[in-house]
């Protein structure tokens, strides 16, 4: 079983579902849940429509973005100028909220998470408070602060090997003996180039 957080309209989720007998597929907005709803039809894709946070049971402030790629908890993503993102348009909207650890009480320990939700890495990492066999989660070189703290949370709960992947390929999984450890992939990401280098940090 795989968790796909930040399934958008669902692409990752049809492109994995051969590897595992069931994916659990999560979207923030109300607005692409629909899309998401009409392109998942599919008896193995469990299909949820929450924001994953630490704050599980209480609406956040979403903020849809007219590119709903970009959509996100974490204003910062679309207004700060030191994001790729910068000045895009968006609508503030009320989501739902769940934690990684409900998804697992609710559905058991997945093999894989997948997370994809734009600048918000860290609200959603902080929602698990245990170790799985596999997570990975994007990177963008002007947010490494983020993904620094994200790697620290992670390391905290026993993951100790990681793999740094250049921009974002559906089917892609390091092998093995290609990961490494903590201070490589931080080396890794302070030799990145903001507003250019993107991709998913590989964890286990």
């Amino acid at each position: 079983m795989y968790f796909d957080i930040g399934a958008n309209v669902g692409k990752w989720s049809l492109a994995n579902l051969s590897q595992c007998d069931k994916i659990i597929s999560v979207e923030a907005s109300p607005i692409t849940f629909q899309r998401l709803a009409q392109q998942c039809k599919h008896n193995n894709i469990v299909l949820l429509n929450y924001a994953v946070c630490n704050n599980s049971g209480q609406d956040i402030t979403f903020y849809h973005a007219e590119s709903d790629t970009l959509s996100t908890l974490n204003k910062q993503w679309l207004t700060a100028e030191s994001s790729r993102f910068y000045n895009q348009r968006y609508t503030e909207i009320k989501c739902k909220t769940i934690t990684l650890d409900k998804l697992i009480e609710q559905y058991g320990l997945p093999d894989l998470i997948k997370i994809d939700v734009e600048g918000g890495e860290y609200e959603c990492i902080s929602s698990l408070t245990q170790k799985n066999k596999l997570l990975c989660f994007e990177w963008a070189s002007e947010t490494n602060a983020i993904t620094f703290k994200c790697l620290d949370y992670l390391h905290s709960l026993g993951y100790s090997h990681f793999y740094l992947q250049m921009q974002d390929h559906y089917t892609f999984r390091p092998l093995d003996n290609a990961f490494y450890d903590m201070a490589t992939v931080n080396t890794k990401l302070m030799s990145t180039l903001p507003k250019q280098d993107w991709g998913m940090v590989w964890c286990k």
